[in-house]
């Protein structure tokens, strides 16, 4: 676990010891052979939300992130509305993504990071077989799967 200083104007909603909790809550099964977590800046400035990615065997980046709220200055898919307002984000306002206090913690803990942790035991299950990893539609879907199993881990009391 590995964390950079963010950039000005930016922060980790998730700090590492966050990360550390929600690893112990998911259990082994779900991080086993990975190598990092590491807290840093996005590796593009592109369009989009840029949250975090598996960006090689065992390793995950979770990504800083400016504070809200967030305007995006874009329309944000049917999908991505009702994955951010399952997460607790505050939609009233079209391209505009507000948090409640400890909304977007729990969201890169409980949605991205479980997210990145379902594509790494797909991956890593695939490794094992002698296949190659890849990511499709079924994959996608299949390691959101994998996330809300590893959401109702979560106890956040």
């Amino acid at each position: 676990m590995r964390a950079r200083r963010p950039s000005p104007d930016r922060h980790h909603p998730a700090s590492a010891a966050d990360v550390r909790w929600a690893l112990d809550a998911f259990g082994e099964r779900a991080y086993y052979g990975v190598k990092a977590i590491e807290l840093v800046p996005p590796r593009s400035n592109g369009a989009g939300l840029v949250l975090g990615s598996l960006v090689g065997p065992g390793q995950i980046e979770l990504y800083e992130q400016r504070l809200p709220p967030w305007r995006l200055g874009e329309t944000l898919s049917e999908q991505d509305r009702v994955r951010l307002a399952a997460a607790g984000a505050v939609l009233d306002v079209e391209g505009v993504i507000n948090w409640p206090p400890d909304g977007l913690r729990r969201f890169m803990i409980g949605y991205v990071l479980a997210h990145e942790l379902g594509h790494h035991v797909l991956q890593h299950e695939r490794r094992l077989r002698g296949e190659r990893g890849a990511r499709t539609r079924e994959h996608e879907a299949r390691a959101e799967m994998i996330a809300a199993q590893l959401r109702d881990r979560l106890d956040w009391s």
